[in-house]
């Protein structure tokens, strides 16, 4: 029993709220875009905010609260945007993860370059393929691209791209968000909507 109440008060701690006020559905969606709300693009200055607010508090899960005054209630319209950013999101983490997986692949690509350049400088040398001149020539150039590829590649495949990984991990956890929305003069009890997926 007490085990239960210490595991859900770490879980509570490991909740962080980040709360953001709107004026109106403009400052969620882009003002240069006259479409209907289902096919808005969303605003690069609320996106920003809440990239900054993730960036001020990092760890555990979200629950993101976005203050809105009492004529924007609207079950529809709160449904419509949860359902916009999380989709958002979810898009931007796949195209992150395929970045990360594609600059690895670069990397193993580099490698492999590398282990060919460097090996046909070997075996050209012990089957004595060319004379000494054109085999210093071709060894040249041959030599520092191994080297380069194979030292770029393993750089790519153990760490692929740092900031794109952080992008990864916030576009991860807003995915996975609650979103809720309050408003003004709105009593204590709370519109809650948008739980994990």
């Amino acid at each position: 029993m007490a085990d239960n109440i210490a595991d859900v008060e770490e879980h509570i701690r490991d909740i962080q709220e980040i709360s953001i006020a709107i004026d109106s559905w403009d400052d969620i969606f882009s003002d240069f875009d006259p479409s209907p709300l289902e096919s808005r693009i969303l605003s690069g200055d609320f996106l920003a905010e809440l990239k900054k607010r993730y960036r001020e508090t990092q760890r555990g899960n979200f629950i993101v609260t976005v203050y809105a005054p009492l004529f924007l209630k609207d079950d529809t319209s709160e449904r419509l945007v949860i359902k916009r950013l999380k989709q958002y999101f979810k898009f931007r983490h796949l195209s992150v993860q395929k970045e990360i997986n594609d600059a690895i692949a670069r990397g193993m690509l580099f490698v492999v370059c590398g282990v060919v350049f460097l090996s046909f400088l070997t075996l050209g040398a012990y089957y004595k393929i060319f004379n000494t001149l054109t085999l210093e020539l071709i060894g040249i150039i041959l030599m520092p691209l191994g080297w380069f590829g194979i030292w770029e590649g393993f750089s790519r495949i153990i760490e692929p791209l740092p900031l794109s990984k952080q992008d990864l991990e916030l576009f991860g956890k807003f995915a996975k968000a609650q979103y809720k929305f309050k408003y003004a003069g709105q009593p204590a009890a709370e519109v809650f909507l948008g739980g994990g997926i």
